[in-house]
């Protein structure tokens, strides 16, 4: 049974290719402030660790791994294939102790 995170911000790099600008995604559940990179969180939702998802309106969209055309996973929501409602999401907001994957 995987967890439940909240995304809430996204730090991005200055990348053209849009699957590459995600750099790290984060949020806060109660006390507890999380920080994934992108490698880290595509790996969680694949092992099952970790699930996330993003509140739009009133709608929880939950994240999942998309394949671009170059093979290179990436973070996605279902409805948006071109990551904008990702990316659209504010910087992070300083810093936070971060929930490190053991595999």
């Amino acid at each position: 049974m995987s967890i439940l995170l909240k995304v809430q911000w996204v730090d991005q790099a200055e990348q053209a290719d849009p699957c590459r600008r995600i750099k790290h995604i984060g949020g806060s559940s109660r006390a507890l402030q999380w920080k994934h990179s992108q490698a880290e969180a595509i790996q969680s939702i694949e092992h099952g660790h970790f699930t996330y998802y993003v509140k739009k309106d009133a709608q929880a969209l939950k994240l999942e791994v998309g394949l671009a055309t170059n093979g290179r996973k990436y973070l996605k929501i279902p409805i948006d294939d071109q990551i904008q409602l990702l990316s659209n999401l504010p910087a992070s907001m300083g810093s936070s102790t971060e929930i490190k994957l053991h595999a």
